[in-house]
């Protein structure tokens, strides 16, 4: 399994540095561009990126609302074949995640939170932006999620918890 640890750590400088307003027109290609990315296929709903990381596949993509998004996820790692034993795919997810932490930390600092477990998560609160490293199913992404979106969930989160 490969990760990109130089690209994601690219990545996460570059968004954590962007100017985001979260308008599709303004900053989607900006950032692409930015990054060395190039915009794939758009729906009403969603648009595909092509990355430039050496990983399996190299893609993004924004889920659209309207003229505006509030998250990229970005694939970090290869997605892992199904045919591999669990106990591999496992070993190989958490060696990634570790591996990816390690260089984000030392870009980054600190993580703002950390969650460990099978869906494994690391944060970093920045100014325009929350990078989030996690892994889903049989990949690693780096999210780029917009202020009000993690606001909201955190929001959600509490109220669920009962703290309201």
């Amino acid at each position: 399994m490969q990760v990109d640890v130089e690209g994601a750590v690219r990545t996460a400088r570059l968004a954590a540095q962007f100017d985001w307003t979260w308008y599709l027109d303004k900053d989607l290609s900006a950032f692409c561009d930015a990054a060395g990315w190039s915009l794939g296929e758009s729906s009403d709903r969603r648009t595909d990126i092509r990355t430039d990381l050496r990983v399996r596949p190299p893609r993004a993509s924004v889920a659209r609302r309207r003229r505006m998004f509030d998250e990229m996820s970005v694939h970090v790692s290869d997605e892992i074949d199904r045919s591999i034993p669990w106990a591999q795919r496992r070993r190989s997810l958490v060696d990634a995640f570790a591996a990816l932490g390690e260089g984000l930390t030392l870009a980054l600092d600190n993580p703002t939170r950390v969650t460990p477990g099978e869906s494994a998560m690391m944060s970093w609160e920045c100014p325009r932006v929350w990078i989030k490293l996690q892994i889903v199913y049989d990949t690693v992404y780096l999210y780029l999620i917009s202020q009000e979106s993690q606001a909201t969930a955190d929001a959600a989160a509490r109220y669920d918890a009962g703290y309201w």
